[in-house]
């Protein structure tokens, strides 16, 4: 099953089962590490940030992909 089917069929759920899905999702990218070349490139993003939010943001982005979800951050 692809990527595409697996949304089409999250789309045919009752919006409770969709909640469930979110829920689920969120979970999975809080606990999620993300690779060198995902870290890179965020890395290369927070360097060529235009302003001091988005920096913030992908600054952020790197902590959590790096050390995982941390419970009392």
């Amino acid at each position: 099953m692809t990527a595409s089917e697996i949304i089409e069929e999250i789309k045919r759920l009752d919006p409770k089962e969709q909640m469930g899905v979110i829920r689920f999702a969120y979970q999975l990218d809080a606990e999620r590490r993300l690779t060198g070349k995902e870290l890179s490139s965020l890395a290369e993003r927070m360097v060529a940030a235009a302003n001091p939010a988005e920096e913030a943001i992908v600054r952020e982005a790197i902590v959590r992909g790096f050390y995982g979800h941390r419970q009392n951050a």
